[in-house]
């Protein structure tokens, strides 16, 4: 993973739910110390409430960074659907619109694509773009804590949130275009829509760039 300045750390840190519901759980000692319930070892208290609240708050669930090219076609868009199933909690509907109809062309395309292993291959930055930059940009934005998401200033101004709407609306209109490429056998535009993908979604990480 790409190496992030100590500030986004430490906004991570603070954003995440961790901090959050231990910070939440911490104000209950003093509550207790002026409600005069506990009174020699609040402090103590306060601590042990912070870290109860550190351990046991939820976390973001883990997801699959990478598709590998190992699997066989059906094991490959059975880990795609699993990646969209764990991410689909934490995005809005119109970015579960895009990511349908962006599930909806790899299926229809991947297994056109399938077997083409060779990196001089014209089709193959396509099926690397879809098939790694998806899992991952979808893992490091769900990987961020919520209130982060959508209140932290990024690139070019924009939240994560604006930010992944922005790219799956994108890559939705992309891979339509890649589906009516490959049904005309119009090797001169795949290829321009695969240079347009390498060049656009290399970039998986939102703190960075």
């Amino acid at each position: 993973m790409t190496q992030r300045s100590a500030r986004w750390r430490a906004l991570l840190f603070l954003y995440g739910n961790p901090n959050i519901a231990g910070c939440g759980l911490a104000l209950a000692g003093p509550a207790l110390l002026f409600a005069g319930i506990i009174d020699q070892g609040w402090l103590l208290i306060t601590v042990g409430l912070y870290g109860a609240g550190y351990l046991f708050a939820p976390r973001a669930p883990d997801i699959d960074r990478r598709i590998e090219d190992s699997l066989t076609m059906q094991q490959t868009i059975e880990q795609l659907d699993d990646i969209i199933r764990k991410a689909r909690p934490h995005l809005t509907e119109e970015m579960i619109a895009h990511l349908d109809s962006v599930r909806t062309s790899i299926v229809e395309v991947v297994p056109k694509l399938f077997g083409l292993q060779s990196r001089d291959n014209d089709w193959f930055t396509v099926r690397e773009t879809v098939l790694r930059y998806l899992p991952e940009t979808l893992a490091n934005y769900v990987a961020l804590p919520p209130a982060f998401r959508v209140t932290q200033p990024l690139q070019g101004g924009r939240t994560a949130r604006q930010l992944l709407g922005g790219q799956l609306a994108l890559l939705d209109r992309k891979l339509q275009e890649i589906v009516a490429n490959v049904a005309s056998s119009d090797a001169q535009a795949l290829l321009a829509n695969g240079k347009f993908l390498e060049a656009r979604f290399q970039q998986s990480d939102f703190l960075v760039g």
